[in-house]
């Protein structure tokens, strides 16, 4: 078991809860993950005094742990702890939708051109030797969070990872070359749904799908990445091996929720009638969960635009099936995986 946290105020106690009392406060919160005790304790010092909140812990599952609980403003990893490396925490950390944003800097004593390789590669955004200087540290901190505050990076409805993130992600596996999945999900019918219905029921079944897409993710572990492309669009990144179940997993979730989106009496009857927007009056059948994909295979696609390009066309081959339905290339030469 990891040790727990521990979080050491700038100034006594009863400073620090007079000052509570008169405003709120909107430090920024770093997260500290090292083992060792005293360097924890002189940078929780110097980081308090130049105006950061600081929170400690001393192994990698508790980095994870608290990370995912307290979701800081920003990062500072060693690589050498006990129960889980830097390098595996990063890893982790990149991987959970909930934590894959944050500004994530290395602090090591280790400085090697291999170990900066591979903690960029686990997902660092940047690398600070140990001895740290106080000033080129404060500075490199206020530098990411610059940087992260300007950027947009979760959508406003569901708070998952928006297109610049998803973009990110994709381009990482890219880099690394390593073989996954990219598939585009919606709602078909959503717009008939959303004007017979209004935006906020339309606003209740997107925030729908986020949960049950988030549920689908969080059961295929470490190796999902789950972004919100906007309105009933979504993306999802998985191993190519799992693709076809988190395909089916997730569309028979989906057919259990859809009687909690409609009127009963529009349910039973199967379909909603309202004018089209020539102005025709007609039927639009019950949304239904369509997910279109390709694989990226070693040396296959470049640039994140011809994924997204393929899934795109994958999806409409999907579409003309009118259900819920996946379409898949495998980009292997085989026939796509249609289904279920």
């Amino acid at each position: 078991m990891g040790m727990p946290y521990t979080h050491v105020p700038a100034h006594p106690p009863t400073t620090r809860i007079a000052a509570a009392d008169a405003m709120p406060v909107t430090k920024p919160t770093i997260l500290l993950g090292d083992d060792d005790q005293d360097f924890c304790r002189l940078i929780t010092v110097l980081l308090a005094e130049a105006g950061f909140n600081v929170l400690t812990v001393h192994d990698g599952h508790a980095l994870v742990r608290v990370a995912q609980e307290r979701l800081p403003d920003l990062l500072l990893i060693d690589l050498v702890m006990p129960y889980l490396d830097g390098y595996e925490a990063l890893r982790q950390l990149r991987n959970d939708t909930r934590t894959a944003h944050l500004p994530m800097i290395i602090l090591s004593a280790r400085g090697a051109p291999d170990d900066l390789v591979s903690g960029f590669e686990s997902g660092a955004d940047d690398f600070v030797t140990k001895p740290v200087l106080g000033d080129e540290l404060t500075a490199r901190i206020r530098s990411h969070l610059r940087r992260a505050a300007r950027r947009p990076v979760h959508s406003p409805l569901t708070g998952l990872p928006g297109n610049m993130l998803l973009l990110d992600e994709i381009r990482r596996r890219l880099q690394h070359d390593r073989a996954f999945a990219l598939l585009h999900a919606d709602l078909g019918s959503f717009k008939a749904f959303n004007d017979f219905y209004g935006f906020a029921r339309g606003d209740k079944a997107i925030r729908a799908l986020a949960e049950l897409l988030r549920a689908v993710v969080r059961a295929e572990g470490a190796g999902a990445f789950l972004g919100h492309i906007g309105g009933d669009d979504f993306a999802l990144l998985c191993p190519p091996e799992r693709t076809q179940e988190l395909c089916r997993n997730a569309i028979a979730r989906f057919a259990s929720i859809v009687p909690q989106l409609y009127e009963g009496e529009d349910l039973a009857r199967g379909y909603l009638e309202a004018f089209d927007r020539d102005g025709c009056w007609r039927r639009f059948p019950l949304m239904d969960l369509v997910i279109g994909g390709v694989v990226h295979r070693a040396g296959h696609f470049n640039e994140p635009e011809e994924l997204s390009r393929v899934a795109a066309t994958m999806k409409q081959v999907a579409k003309q099936q009118r259900r819920s339905v996946y379409a898949v290339d495998p980009a292997d030469g085989t026939p796509p995986w249609i289904g279920p």
